[in-house]
């Protein structure tokens, strides 16, 4: 059986030296003040980096690798409830997938891939998450493309969790698509955003998505070595300027909807478990391309 080494060199024998393509990352965000609903206030910042490569191997295969890091500041406040127990601080996630893409024919494209992630507070063990990924994505025309997948990997203090993966690119008008490749995504997000772009160097959207991060606690706060959980709906407004061919810079803003916050112990038994009024947010992303 032809293993994976020989695989790639015939692929690459095919086409000659693979091309690449290089795009990195920058972000800076902050969600205000919130009052939790069980007693307390809440307010969130976070800064991260992502880089990713895409390989073209041969005119239909191409590889993707991604690794990012997020730094999440996160500041309770108040007397009562959550606030008071100031159940985590800072939170680290390092993120490292792969994605192979396969064009079966000029209309479909089928993906597989794999990621590891370690999501922690800061002084707890990074306990490194393991998953995989697959899916099928199908133009139906020149305008509209829409594919689906489903994906699973291990969580903290929890049973391993799957989730799905929606796919879509609609062209609506010259200057009006909408997509489910969010321009202000992070983490572990999904959603879809209108794209309206008057002009070549400007571009605006408005976005919805849902926002997931778990990870694990240290060994001296309210839950020793367990596990906290923040889910989210943000929607968003943002404008992009490309500044250059090779560099945009995005202004964004919007309102957190739907914040929940769960703590689990080192059982795996929920010992908190409440919601916190939607915030307002504000941000900026930079991306370089080469």
């Amino acid at each position: 059986m032809m293993n994976l080494a020989t695989m790639m060199c015939v692929m690459m024998s095919q086409t000659g030296t693979p091309s690449y393509s290089t795009t990195l990352d920058f972000h800076y965000y902050h969600q205000f003040d919130s009052s939790i609903t069980s007693g307390g206030d809440i307010e969130v910042s976070n800064a991260g980096v992502e880089l990713r490569v895409v390989q073209q191997l041969t005119s239909d295969d191409e590889l993707q690798f991604r690794f990012q890091y997020q730094k999440d500041d996160w500041n309770f406040g108040g007397t009562s409830g959550l606030g008071s127990l100031n159940p985590w601080d800072t939170v680290n996630t390092l993120d490292f997938s792969f994605q192979w893409t396969h064009t079966s024919n000029e209309k479909t494209r089928w993906f597989a891939g794999a990621l590891v992630r370690a999501s922690y507070e800061d002084s707890a063990s990074m306990d490194p998450q393991f998953g995989a990924t697959a899916g099928i994505v199908h133009s139906f025309s020149s305008n509209f493309t829409l594919g689906a997948g489903a994906g699973i990997i291990g969580q903290v203090r929890e049973d391993p969790r799957i989730f799905p993966i929606f796919v879509l690119e609609w062209k609506l008008t010259d200057t009006l698509r909408l997509t489910s490749d969010i321009s202000t995504r992070f983490g572990s997000r999904t959603g879809v955003e209108l794209v309206w772009k008057p002009r070549g160097d400007w571009s605006f959207g408005a976005g919805y998505s849902y926002s997931f991060s778990r990870f694990r606690l240290d060994d001296s706060g309210t839950a020793p070595n367990g596990a906290g959980e923040a889910t989210s709906t943000p929607f968003t407004l943002r404008a992009t300027y490309a500044a250059s061919p090779t560099f945009d810079i995005t202004f964004f803003g919007g309102i957190t909807f739907g914040g929940t916050l769960e703590v689990t112990n080192q059982s795996k038994v929920v010992t908190q478990t409440t919601e916190y009024e939607n915030a307002g947010g504000i941000g900026i992303l930079g991306r370089i391309s080469f």
